[in-house]
């Protein structure tokens, strides 16, 4: 395989690049990415991949290249998941603090 089928193997792998967006969402979500370089971290993890790829394929490692990108793409769906109800927790715990001792929602009913 040369290097040109890689590159559009790797590409059209919809599970992969899901997983990519994923794990770059996760690395902003900790801060371990700033704002404005996901491009990059993107771009260089699809290049990890073309890599992995190609030593796979030199190795002659025996793999499923369509079952691969689906364990990929549910991956990536749980990290969306994962990262959703994180989102949803903190968003609940802000409308607390803001919400705390409103009229009519913010009242505590305990003694």
């Amino acid at each position: 395989m040369d290097i040109t089928q890689l590159v559009t193997i790797v590409l059209a792998a919809g599970g992969f690049g899901a997983l990519v967006s994923a794990i770059v969402n996760v690395l902003k979500t900790v801060k371990l990415v700033q704002d404005g370089q996901a491009p990059t971290w993107i771009t260089g993890l699809n290049l990890l991949g073309v890599i992995a790829l190609y030593v796979a394929s030199a190795l002659k490692l025996p793999f499923d290249l369509e079952i691969v990108n689906q364990q990929m793409g549910i991956v990536a769906q749980f990290l969306v998941a994962m990262g959703q109800l994180i989102v949803a927790f903190g968003g609940s715990k802000l409308f607390y603090s803001v919400a705390r001792g409103a009229p009519l929602i913010g009242k505590s009913r305990s003694l």
